[in-house]
């Protein structure tokens, strides 16, 4: 299925006329300064400083007024020891956060056809998300490619209108190597009824009055938790539901904003305790959260953001949240240009709860200062 789903787009881009195709490049570069210090579970302390770029080139074809197709190819690196730079379409992600330092892939390649009413339905390899609205978007659950990864969905999805809603449904392969977004162990695919995945959301989003957005997700992977930890434990399915909003109100009348948003995931599933490496019998928590301040244009074009969020061990979806993981999250934004932005970003994430044997939490404080161009 997988081939199939990148095989297709392509042969219907060859298969038709040339001259009847509209061809556009499009892409973005993302850059600039990262560090980080860790102060470890076992007492030790490690600090990391890097220059890193992502670049992301694509090409896009208008085959008629309801069909089009793209390819696109991304890459990551990085100033450190960590680079190892090689191209390879890969199957699923080869680390935690999508591609590793050097790698380059193909990370869009698609059939897109529109609907009648508006709606369209892509089949390939894509890009998808669905994230809280604000100055730091982040999201529990769905959210490929934050900051300088890079994951993808290989897949159909859906987008429907629904009085005034959008809906969202995506059919997702899942390799038996692993998955191609940021799902966290002990969540793993290598049970032959975990291939396919499925997610459906309603959403709205409005520019003007008191919502700026309101929405609900359903994930649902089957036999994809390993709940004991180990492959020859249970398998269960792993379901999880997500509901988000956020409001805004005018401050005073120069444009200035301020937005309140929140987000909350409940998984039905969590792995034990012990799976999670955490102290006591029974299952590890299964919630998450976050909450976030906004201050948008408080000067033209400037805006800066706070979220607050927590997720417990046994959430392990979300590519912006560990889980047991506590985080306090500054951010600024200065939109320099209508495709170019400046953000910077100070963080920090600790355990929620002591891990098993560990002598201490684990503390993360991270920085950066990052310069977006897209064309």
């Amino acid at each position: 299925m997988r081939l199939s789903l990148l095989i297709l787009p392509l042969g219907l881009i060859i298969s038709s006329s040339a001259s009847a195709i509209d061809y556009k490049v499009s892409g973005d570069i993302r850059g600039g300064y990262f560090s980080a210090d860790r102060d470890d579970r076992n007492g030790t302390t490690n600090k990391t400083d890097e220059g890193r770029i992502r670049l992301r080139v694509g090409v896009g074809a208008k085959l008629n007024n309801s069909l089009k197709a793209k390819v696109r190819l991304a890459g990551r690196y990085s100033t450190d020891d960590r680079n190892d730079n090689h191209f390879q379409i890969f199957d699923s992600i080869p680390s935690g956060d999508g591609l590793r330092r050097g790698d380059s892939t193909v990370d869009q390649f698609y059939l897109k056809s529109k609907l009648a009413n508006g709606g369209s339905v892509t089949i390939g390899r894509m890009q998808t998300k669905l994230e809280l609205d604000g100055v730091a978007k982040k999201s529990l659950d769905r959210n490929d490619s934050p900051n300088t990864d890079i994951n993808w969905t290989d897949g159909i999805y859906l987008q429907y209108p629904v009085s005034g809603w959008k809906l969202h449904a995506i059919m997702q392969y899942n390799p038996a190597s692993g998955s191609t977004e940021l799902r966290r162990s002990p969540l793993n695919f290598s049970d032959s009824d975990s291939r396919i995945s499925y997610f459906a959301a309603l959403e709205k989003k409005s520019k003007a009055g008191l919502w700026a957005q309101r929405g609900i997700d359903i994930t649902y992977l089957p036999s994809a938790l390993r709940k004991d930890g180990t492959a020859a434990g249970r398998i269960e399915d792993y379901w999880a539901i997500v509901g988000r909003a956020a409001a805004r109100w005018p401050l005073g009348t120069s444009g200035s904003t301020f937005m309140l948003g929140g987000e909350i995931g409940f998984a039905s599933e969590a792995p034990t305790k012990a799976a999670a490496s955490l102290p006591g019998a029974g299952d590890a928590g299964s919630n998450a959260f976050q909450v976030t301040f906004n201050w948008i244009n408080f000067v033209p074009k400037h805006s800066v953001g706070l979220v607050l969020g927590q997720a417990d061990a046994g959430w392990l979806l979300s590519p912006d949240f560990r889980n047991n993981t506590d985080l306090v999250e500054l951010r600024y934004k200065w939109v320099v240009a209508k495709k170019q932005k400046l953000e910077a970003r100070i963080r920090r994430r600790e355990d929620s709860v002591t891990r098993t044997g560990a002598l201490k939490n684990r503390e993360d404080v991270d920085l950066y200062l990052r310069y977006t161009y897209k064309f």
